[in-house]
């Protein structure tokens, strides 16, 4: 496998509360073996949460209009976002975040 060099900084407190917990419990060998599976665990409930196919399922169609995408590989994708889902959850994710948006710009009216 090849990887990536990844510089993060962290703030000197949160530091500190890593090794504490890396020490006390030697679940992880390191540092970054923690931070590697923390990004994964992040990335499949951010993965799994309605709102963020929504926003994923609406810039895809964006872009669509953008880019000439095929109906075939448009299709394929938009299949892939719904097997991650629930439909409904994604429908009401969109229809929460539609209903956000004209509220925030009549606000601006």
């Amino acid at each position: 496998m090849k990887y990536a060099n990844v510089s993060v900084k962290f703030p000197k407190e949160l530091d500190r509360e890593l090794e504490q917990f890396l020490e006390e419990t030697s679940i992880y060998t390191n540092k970054s073996e923690f931070i590697k599976e923390s990004v994964r665990r992040h990335l499949i409930e951010l993965n799994n949460e309605p709102a963020i196919a929504a926003l994923r399922v609406e810039q895809l169609l964006a872009r669509a209009e953008q880019e000439p995408v095929s109906d075939d590989e448009l299709h394929a994708r938009l299949n892939d976002l719904r097997q991650r889902v629930d439909e409904a959850e994604v429908e009401d994710a969109v229809e929460a975040a539609r209903e956000e948006t004209a509220d925030e710009y009549a606000d601006h009216a």
